[in-house]
């Protein structure tokens, strides 16, 4: 029984969202308050068959959509899991096809001058990767530092790929760093007021 709760609860939670509704939403809906689809989408009880086939109607699915486990629980329980290892690999693919890069230069094309670039730009674009999955699993800190890698290690790139001095573009990289930080704090502010009017509900 208390296998069938979490299974409902999970079902009731993804299709909600998928719907997207909120648990207020919700509630209104199927006239209960927010604190009993609360419940229900924690596993601390069980809506009756009536509520259950109401949601059915709203969700448009079937009783065995909400009564049954799905595949792609264990697909997110498989990602949860691998939330470090896989932007890793993603970034290491970079880091492989400088190496090949790297390698070819020096066995076919020897009279190519930095050849070291090549591991250079692989730091700015395994970044975006590693950025691309912190907006999906990260922290907001997280992405304040990839950001800020892929800023000065771009920079850093095309005043080493030019041949003339050109570091004065670095100073390019302080306005956006300075940016950067100040939308970090302000969407940071932003996110403890919501934090705390959602606890005072």
């Amino acid at each position: 029984m208390e296998n069938l709760n979490l299974v409902i609860a999970k079902n009731i939670c993804e299709y909600r969202k998928k719907c997207n509704l909120t648990q207020s939403e919700l509630a209104n809906l199927l006239k209960f308050s927010d604190k009993s689809v609360s419940k229900w989408e924690r596993g601390e009880s069980i809506p009756d068959i009536n509520v259950l086939m109401e949601m059915c109607k709203i969700f448009g699915i079937n009783i065995n959509d909400l009564t049954s486990e799905h595949k792609s629980y264990k697909l997110t329980s498989f990602l949860k899991r691998n939330r470090i290892l896989i932007p890793i690999i993603s970034a290491g693919l970079v880091w492989l096809v400088a190496t090949i890069i790297f390698v070819s230069l020096l066995l076919f094309a020897p009279n190519v001058s930095k050849k070291w670039l090549c591991f250079i730009f692989a730091i700015p674009l395994s970044s975006i990767i590693l950025l691309i999955f912190s907006w999906i699993w990260g922290k907001r800190w997280m992405r304040l530092l990839f950001e800020s890698i892929i800023t000065w290690t771009t920079l850093l790139c095309i005043c080493l790929s030019v041949s003339k001095n050109v570091w004065y573009l670095m100073l390019i990289g302080i306005p956006v760093q300075v940016l950067a930080v100040l939308w970090y704090f302000m969407r940071r502010k932003k996110d403890t007021k919501v934090i705390n009017y959602t606890e005072q509900q």
